[in-house]
């Protein structure tokens, strides 16, 4: 769990840190550009929560459960808790 939380922190970041690493470059530039520069931070903003988004669509289609099959809810077995699970059906194996 604590890598998927990371891992949606660093897409979210990964703007800014593209953004900065331009500035970076931009700083060494044999000419540095005219003028002020506007910082386009709700900009970096939004595309990292698309980032954010996409990933979780991405998750979605590429590592759910499977949805053909039968529901088994939770229930209790000698006194433990056995979690909801889905039995595939036999003609999708």
């Amino acid at each position: 769990m604590t890598r998927q939380i990371l891992e949606r922190l660093l897409l979210v970041a990964l703007p800014f840190i593209a953004y900065g690493a331009y500035l970076l470059v931009l700083r060494f530039a044999p000419t540095p550009p005219p003028g002020k520069r506007q910082h386009p931070w709700s900009w970096l903003f939004i595309a990292g929560l698309a980032l954010f988004a996409a990933s979780f669509i991405v998750w979605g289609f590429t590592e759910g459960e499977p949805t053909t099959g039968t529901y088994v809810a939770p229930h209790v077995v000698n006194g433990k808790v056995v979690p909801g699970y889905v039995v595939p059906d036999k003609k999708s194996q």
